[in-house]
């Protein structure tokens, strides 16, 4: 058993430095230049030793909107973050993949930020993050990193990493709870395989001197960094873990909640019962009374306070909030989700794999090719930027309540952005859109029915509605119960199974031409209601109507993400073999798709 342990630890490190070298080894460098544009900001304004006339020369050349210079002598925790965050031979090219910086110097073009509403990078250097990734999401416009052997870096200050962390997207405690793993493992090892496990502990340890050296990258603290890792790592996780400086966007952040806090105290005074309409005793689509319990659950994605309950009808299976959160409940509970001080968050989500987005797409090539394409529910637009490589030729326009969607339209992801509700501009795109689609919009509306009347009545004759619901009918959605993340209580008010949605459309004149079940599955139950559970134990910082932190927050954290990662892991596992078996075998998953033609008059 000891060998087999050795064995794992060692090629697990091995491979990790060899990924990390190999990442470094793929980092292009700036050459000397001397020619300078008017065109070009840099930031800071004033850089060292022809660092800005190397950046310019490397945008033309490249034909690239933004350049991220990283010193040859970062740091090597600065250097081994970046690396972990981004793979450069795909950064350029990856249309998903998110912006990133090593917070030191930025060449940009004016056209690349023009009506951006940027920030100027300042001392702060996660604002040099925010603005890579907003110039990177600009469709478009190309972003790379590249190596200066020129410009210094600035000192690495330790009680920054956590923010700067979460500006890449990542939460400190997971990350420091994958180092303990790994040290442990490491230590484990060594004591439990003497005097083998040396090989791993000096593996361990040279780690960073492997990794970079003959690469771009030559750290100033090398060496001090690997011959003293025993020592520093355990440093760097109490560092990180009880880092208490704020990023200046967290800093707006933490006024904005300071105030917002009286407002929420004031509501949740007063009580959620408020916001429920009276239980009803019969479906809202067949009037049965034979009503079955499906969930009890509580806000577990924002921790507002209430409790919702989900049912099910016996006769016709569809599944409804019960009672039903009344419109002014819906929006003190998607206050701040979508927008707001929850709108990062969310975004990161929209930004995952753009697979389904693709295959959303690829289910309408064999019945049409549209010329204009609505969707409606867009929140931030991904699935028509995703949508736009399947189908070049068709403009895709989006509709949303949120002030996310006139951001699309600014960063070219829409043509156009309708702002409000689908009755709203009923009128207004009646008839202009041979394709309307609806990814996870109805399961969030009050009445379901009389979004697809206006559907039936904008689409001209011979025109597709694109409906995409998850799937009430899964099985682990029962075995989970109230952490299975498509339940999402409070916003999901109705959960349709797939022979009520057909037969909704065919009364509207809507036939159904396609279905796809399986192949819109989404393989992510096990990790998802996973993570769902773990983070209930271990809250992320404090919201307006949540202020206060809890208790050895930083500790508790640690504790729950070192049993968490590992179990995640295995969850994974299963996903990837249990799950997406079961998807396969039976055609069947969390969520389905319907393409229906409206009827041409006679």
């Amino acid at each position: 058993m000891s060998w087999v342990l050795f064995g794992l630890v060692v090629a697990l490190v091995l491979l990790d430095t060899l990924k990390l070298r190999a990442r470094a080894g793929q980092l292009r460098v700036l050459q000397p230049a001397s020619g300078d544009s008017e065109d070009y900001l840099s930031y800071p304004a004033a850089l060292p030793g022809g660092v800005r006339e190397s950046a310019i020369e490397f945008a033309r050349a490249e034909d690239l909107g933004l350049v991220d210079i990283v010193p040859a002598n970062l740091s090597t925790v600065a250097a081994i973050d970046l690396l972990r965050t981004v793979e450069p031979k795909d950064y350029r090219g990856g249309r998903w993949v998110r912006g990133v910086s090593a917070g030191e110097a930025i060449v940009c073009s004016r056209k690349a930020i023009d009506k951006l509403d940027v920030v100027e990078p300042g001392d702060d250097p996660t604002e040099y993050v925010t603005l890579a990734r907003r110039v990177k999401d600009r469709e478009g416009v190309s972003v790379d990193i590249a190596v200066s052997a020129t410009l210094q870096a600035k000192p690495y200050d330790l009680s920054t990493r956590a923010a700067r962390l979460r500006q890449l997207g990542k939460r400190p405690a997971l990350w420091t709870t994958g180092s303990v793993i790994a040290y442990l493992a490491v230590l484990g090892t060594t004591l439990w395989s003497w005097p083998w496990g040396l090989i791993a502990a000096g593996l361990y340890i040279l780690q960073p001197v492997l990794a970079f050296a003959g690469t771009p990258l030559k750290p100033k603290d090398l060496a001090l960094a690997s011959l003293g890792r025993v020592v520093y790592t355990p440093y760097l996780w109490v560092r990180t873990m009880t880092g208490r400086w704020r990023s200046s966007a967290e800093r707006k952040q933490d006024a904005t909640l300071a105030e917002l806090i009286p407002a929420y105290a004031d509501e949740i005074a007063r009580g959620t019962d408020r916001f429920f309409e009276p239980r009803r005793d019969t479906c809202p689509v067949c009037v049965s009374t034979n009503l079955d319990h499906v969930v009890t659950s509580g806000d577990l994605v924002q921790l507002k306070p209430g409790e919702f309950t989900l049912e099910r009808c016996v006769s016709c299976g569809h599944v409804f909030q019960n009672p039903r959160v009344s419109p002014d409940g819906l929006d003190f509970y998607y206050r701040d989700f979508y927008d707001g001080h929850g709108a990062g968050a969310a975004e990161a989500v929209f930004a995952g794999s753009p697979e389904p987005y693709y295959d959303r797409a690829r289910m309408v090539q064999p019945f049409t090719t549209p010329v204009r394409w609505l969707d409606v529910g867009s929140g931030h637009a991904h699935f028509c930027r995703g949508a736009k490589e399947i189908l070049p030729e068709t403009t895709f326009d989006g509709l949303d309540q949120g002030a996310s969607i006139e951001d699309a339209a600014t960063l070219g992801w829409i043509s156009t952005a309708y702002r409000g509700g689908f009755k709203e501009f009923a009128d207004k795109v009646r008839g202009q859109y041979d394709v309307i689609s609806m990814h996870h919009y109805l399961e969030h509306t009050r009445d379901p029915w009389d979004e697809l009347d206006i559907a039936a009545s904008v689409l001209p004759g011979g025109g597709y509605l694109l409906i995409e619901l998850p799937d009430p009918e899964w099985r682990l959605g029962r075995l989970f119960g109230k952490y299975w993340m498509p339940w999402f209580q409070p916003q999901h008010q109705h959960m349709m199974p797939i022979g009520n949605l057909k037969k909704a459309l065919a009364d509207r004149g809507l036939t159904p031409v396609a279905e796809e079940r399986g192949k819109a599955h989404l393989c992510n139950d096990f990790v998802l209601s996973s993570y769902l559970f773990l983070a209930t134990l271990a809250p992320r910082s404090p919201s307006p109507w949540r202020p206060a932190k809890p208790k050895l927050k930083a500790l508790r954290s640690l504790a729950v993400w070192s049993v968490g990662i590992p179990w995640l892991i295995v969850a994974g596992v299963l996903d990837k073999t249990l799950n997406q078996s079961i998807a396969r075998r039976k055609d069947l998953g969390n969520a389905y798709r319907v393409l229906a033609r409206k009827e041409t008059a006679e």
